[in-house]
């Protein structure tokens, strides 16, 4: 593998390159005059633009929190991407191959899987052309050459090593195999893991294949099947399609529905902004992802008593990332319609206007809350109150959480007892006024203890934060306790070295400069003491899902009803 990217080559990327057409695939710019433009900072929330990108100095810079930068950088930041993957994606897009200096460069630890996986992908789609009943099935469901050749369809035989035996025979070790999740091993006998079905490569947001999902053409095993977890695939953190929904621009809206196949039906009716979840509920990761492609997201789901249930799951991943430029919309189907007999069946024009049509988030939310409830009792609105209003504290402060409360009071009257938390999560390296001064949360108290003194977490045992539920801000401080426990030796200085070119390195920075304890003895068990706080915060979280399940529900089945006395009888013990 080749060493370092050349200084003159970068430079030559950066003529090649213009920032407008890269923040613009990815933001709405808008013209300001004499070669600027102007945008809603996608790096925090704010009702008046005050994002500029420059044409003439190919600098972007934001007047209220203070980002800026080339388009190397705002591609590392918005994509989340490290400084070569982000000369990658840049030389793509410009139609560069990115040159090497001499010398050998470590082997990435997961090269190999997805070496693996794109040769899979390659000999799916061989097998396709081999297969005329696989290529009768597509035909039947009304997909063309065009739509198939788009979405890279293929076809897993029905043999039970082929791909695995291919695989071997161009130096693939049947270990690298399994933990990519194309086959599995048992009694020291490998066989595929998809078999006989049609196959649709998952890629990652750098348009790497990752994963695969396969519908079956027979009746053997689930009708659709996607690859198991693996250490490139993660179903909470990827959707079917975004990548090449990102890469054709910023769309005014993305549509998430539940199946490759509707994505597939989407695109060759003309809509090519759908992607698809893959066999897991909506995360608020995948919200996160989502608006960073669009600032409108329409979940499209049936009609029944699961679609709605799977619809509220997605409202309530989307609502600690509804800022005020952020809008969700939900499209109920007709009974017995999925995306793809639909826009088969009525059109791409009742598609469309369905779609406009779709309903907010904000009537979805009060409606499916009081659908069980007597509005024109006190008892009844009482019951609103105290049903919204654990929904309402996880909304970000701003115009849209303003309205909802607004909304809660014109139903009921009343607008409950509802304060602003502050939030837990790492925020991206921003000056913000008198933003040292601000009380921490726990999280961010273990956080900041660490980073005094990263050798603390080398004495904390691996399950120290497992809990019944996810704290605001709890995967990045079990992230920060993994790192430092495997480098026991780190200070403060190197630990925010290692972190500097990461958006919470700042923030890390920031939180090195303050007094978080007098007595440096006191540490290890002021870190105890505030993890313990956070785990039950997890129990109390878990607790009050499973009680508002309770009231929504009217009752809990048999092992909700044991979790929730097993988590009220911890929590008393614990208190």
């Amino acid at each position: 593998m080749a060493g370092r990217i050349p200084e003159e080559f970068i430079e030559s990327l950066l003529e090649r390159t213009d920032i407008v057409e890269i923040v613009g695939s990815r933001v709405e710019l808008k013209p300001a005059g004499r070669g600027e433009h102007k945008a809603l900072c996608p790096f925090h929330d704010e009702k008046t633009p005050s994002f500029t990108v420059s044409s003439d100095k190919q600098f972007y810079h934001c007047f209220g929190c203070g980002a800026h930068g080339t388009a190397i950088g705002f591609v590392m930041e918005y994509d989340g991407l490290e400084f070569p993957a982000a000369i990658e994606e840049l030389a793509h897009t410009a139609g560069l191959e990115v040159p090497r200096e001499a010398g050998q460069a470590p082997v990435k630890k997961h090269d190999r899987l997805y070496q693996a996986l794109s040769q899979a992908q390659t000999w799916f789609r061989r097998q396709l052309g081999a297969s005329q009943a696989a290529r009768d099935y597509l035909k039947s469901r009304g997909f063309d050459k065009a739509t198939v050749d788009e979405f890279g369809i293929g076809y897993a035989p029905d043999a039970w090593q082929a791909l695995a035996d291919f695989l071997v025979n161009e130096g693939f070790r049947p270990e690298e195999l399994d933990e990519a999740g194309l086959v599995t091993r048992r009694d020291g006998r490998m066989t595929d893991k998809f078999r006989d079905r049609v196959m649709f490569p998952i890629h990652d947001r750098r348009g790497r294949v990752i994963a695969f999902g396969g519908r079956a053409l027979g009746d053997r095993g689930p009708k659709y099947m996607n690859s198991p977890e693996t250490p490139v695939f993660h179903k909470g953190r990827e959707l079917y399609r975004l990548y090449q929904v990102r890469r054709g621009g910023l769309p005014p809206r993305i549509l998430v529905v539940e199946g490759y196949m509707d994505a597939a039906a989407l695109f060759q009716f003309g809509f090519d902004n759908a992607v698809a979840t893959l066999g897991t509920s909506v995360t608020p990761e995948h919200m996160n992802l989502l608006f960073r492609a669009s600032p409108v997201v329409v979940f499209c789901f049936d009609g029944d008593r699961a679609g709605r249930q799977a619809a509220w799951r997605g409202l309530e991943a989307a609502l600690p990332e509804l800022k005020s430029n952020r809008e969700v919309r939900f499209l109920f189907l007709p009974e017995g319609e999925d995306p793809d007999s639909l826009v088969r069946g009525q059109g791409a024009d009742t598609m469309t206007r369905m779609l406009d049509e779709a309903r907010p988030l904000s009537a979805f939310f009060f409606d499916h809350l009081a659908e069980s409830l007597d509005m024109t009792s006190i008892d009844g609105r009482a019951r609103l109150v105290a049903l919204a209003e654990p929904y309402l504290e996880k909304l970000p402060d701003g115009a849209f959480a303003d309205m909802m409360r607004e909304e809660l009071v014109r139903r009921t009257g009343h607008g409950g007892r509802i304060q602003p938390e502050p939030d837990s999560r790492p925020e991206p390296a921003r000056p913000r006024a008198g933003g040292d001064d601000r009380p921490l949360t726990p999280v961010q108290y273990a956080v900041a203890l660490i980073v005094h003194r990263p050798g603390l977490a080398a004495g904390l045992e691996e399950d120290v934060l497992e809990g019944p539920a996810s704290v605001r801000g709890v995967d990045f401080l079990r992230e920060l306790i993994d790192f430092c426990r495997h480098k026991p030796q780190f200070s403060t200085a190197k630990l925010l070295e290692a972190w500097r070119d990461r958006r919470e390195g700042p923030w890390l920075a920031r939180l090195a400069t303050r007094e978080v304890i007098t007595d440096p003895e006191e540490m290890p068990t002021a870190l105890a003491q505030t993890l313990a706080r956070i785990r039950r915060q997890m129990i109390q979280t878990r607790i009050r899902a499973l009680q508002e399940a309770q009231l929504n529900e009217g009752g809990l089945d048999e092992d909700r009803t044991s979790e929730l006395r097993r988590l009220l009888s911890q929590r008393t013990e614990d208190s």
